[in-house]
């Protein structure tokens, strides 16, 4: 197991933890003042009017559920911004389709390593990010899951003059076979229960991808430095995803960068896209839900993972592998100056079964990680669990 290392970079995260609440205590500073000027007129509406700023200040700024008034209009807002903007048929692969509706600049292309191989670069008009695939994923998740150290991803950050925007790992999990996929009565299930026993079943399917996002806007000298324009930037990207694989190199992480149709295949089935069973609109979003090509996803994002990420992620994995689902999508993606966050989402062919798997990860893991309400964030959760580097949406 690697050893925990010091963070450097990464700990800007922590740094904002001290600033995030400057507005709301600003808001609450402002009030006070207000609140005293009117009580300081000594008069019976002077008292009502500062009652009524509290009353104000207290329903704006104080959470219900999760959320607070004013949190709750402000994701309303982008709530109804998205489905303004929602492109019907943008001019992507078929397979790309979906994500595109919500990314309309979505764009897989490829540079060229230093061996003059493919490599795969997805781009969504303001940055561009590589992938990493796990390649011994049964080992480094499944059964030793704290050996793929959380903590020390935030060595990825910066790469000597390269600061990346985000480091994203997005785990996919296909439950074993459950009621979900069959039916209750089936003997493939029957069958396969009576193999594992009471112990908890391990996943069919487990896949984990690192996508590394470069805004060049962050390191402006760096992608000078390496080349003008689009030119800059791939080799800027290049350059930095090469260290970042020698980085996990070096703890133990074996990985494989991904070409183009590698790209392509894995955002299809992240995203859920299945062309095939496509009718009508290929997507839309709802208050508590997202709809593709026939499938229902349910989403929560995680504002925390808690003191121990590592052993977090691994829980919220565990709990992933037991879920009524036709597959679990977990994040896990820090950026400079922010909080490490990320979001879970359940993949399922009704709402029934999709809100059944929620509330049966829920639970498990309140105690450990810090879950976000459902309404109003499924495309910024469903963004938040596809490779792309994109932190959620705060």
């Amino acid at each position: 197991m690697p050893a925990a290392t010091q963070l450097n970079t990464a700990r800007l995260p922590m740094r904002a933890r001290s600033t995030r609440h400057i507005p709301k205590v600003l808001a609450w500073q402002v009030a006070m003042v207000v609140m005293l000027l009117f009580v300081a007129t000594r008069t019976w509406w002077g008292v009502a009017a500062a009652a009524a700023v509290l009353l104000v200040a207290i329903l704006l700024t104080v959470p219900v559920n999760g959320r607070s008034l004013w949190a709750t209009m402000r994701v309303r807002g982008r709530f109804m911004a998205r489905r303004r903007r929602l492109v019907e048929s943008p001019d992507l692969p078929s397979e790309l389709v979906p994500l595109g509706q919500w990314l309309p600049q979505l764009q897989v292309t490829q540079t060229r390593s230093a061996a003059g191989g493919e490599i795969g670069v997805v781009a969504d008009g303001s940055s561009w990010a590589a992938l990493l695939e796990l390649t011994s994923d049964d080992v480094l998740i499944v059964d030793h899951g704290a050996e793929l150290n959380l903590e020390t991803l935030g060595e990825l950050i910066q790469q000597d003059d390269i600061l990346f925007a985000g480091i994203q790992v997005v785990t996919l999990t296909v439950p074993a076979p459950t009621a979900a996929m069959l039916t209750p009565d089936s003997p493939a299930l029957s069958s396969y229960l009576e193999i594992v026993g009471g112990e908890p079943t391990p996943p069919a399917v487990r896949r984990t991808w690192i996508a590394l996002r470069l805004d060049p806007q962050l390191c402006l000298e760096a992608v000078n430095r390496r080349g003008s324009g689009l030119a800059g930037v791939l080799a800027t990207l290049r350059f930095g995803l090469h260290r970042a694989q020698a980085t996990l190199k070096r703890q133990g992480v074996a990985t494989r960068a991904l070409d183009p149709l590698s790209i392509a295949e894995v955002l299809a089935l992240a995203s859920g896209a299945t062309p095939q069973h496509a009718e009508g609109s290929r997507s839309a979003e709802t208050w508590r839900q997202w709809s593709c090509d026939g499938l229902v996803h349910e989403t929560r994002t995680i504002s925390s993972y808690g003191s121990d990420p590592t052993a977090n992620y691994q829980a919220l994995l565990d709990s992933a592998a037991q879920c009524p689902a036709m597959m679990v999508l977990t994040s896990f993606t820090i950026s400079p100056g922010q909080r490490a966050r990320g979001a879970v989402r359940h993949v399922c062919h009704s709402e029934e079964q999709a809100a059944a798997s929620d509330e049966e990860l829920i639970p498990e893991l309140a105690g450990r990680l810090s879950f976000g309400p459902l309404g109003g964030v499924q495309v910024p959760g469903m963004l938040a669990t596809v490779p792309l580097g994109r932190q959620v949406e705060s």
